[in-house]
């Protein structure tokens, strides 16, 4: 059983919730604009009702299904949520340009990871976080995440990691 939080109780989030709950999972839904249609689709479901602070603290996988009109709103009330201190978890990034760099930082420290770069986007640097990379779709902790780049730093990724 996974636990899942769901930020977004539209018809997407919604057909997901009742996917997920009907296969077993740990489902906890919110961001709605009516708290009354959000706990009906909660008790239909099997799922729980919660706020995106919620959601996304109850989640070992988020999903985010909600309009491009009112993604930044739901980004920044889901963004209080997180793990903090040694179990934060880190996301990965690549960049070229320090500035940009500066930006997917803030970005990811805002979205509650701890942001690790592994180098720039050449194939030996950022290939490490693509599908079947030594990075990708593993949890990692920040002295672990800056171990494991500097010891793939400068190497072609191998190809053995997660599809």
């Amino acid at each position: 059983m996974t636990r899942i939080g769901i930020i977004g109780s539209g018809h997407i989030g919604g057909n997901l919730a009742r996917l997920f709950t009907a296969a077993g999972h740990d489902v906890l839904v919110s961001f709605s604009t009516d708290p009354a249609k959000l706990a009906e689709l909660a008790a239909g479901t099997g799922a729980t009702a919660g706020t995106p602070a919620q959601a996304a603290a109850h989640g070992e996988v988020v999903v985010l299904s909600v309009p491009w009109g009112v993604l930044d709103e739901a980004i920044e009330q889901a963004s209080s949520a997180g793990r903090a201190g040694p179990d934060r978890v880190v996301m990965f990034y690549a960049a070229d340009d320090d500035t940009a760099a500066r930006l997917a930082e803030e970005l990811i420290t805002g979205a509650g990871f701890d942001p690790v770069r592994t180098g720039t986007l050449a194939r030996t640097e950022a290939g490490h976080q693509e599908p079947k990379g030594d990075l990708y779709g593993e949890e990692f902790h920040h002295d672990d995440a800056v171990a494991a780049v500097s010891r793939l730093r400068g190497t072609p990724p191998n190809g053995t990691g997660r599809p």
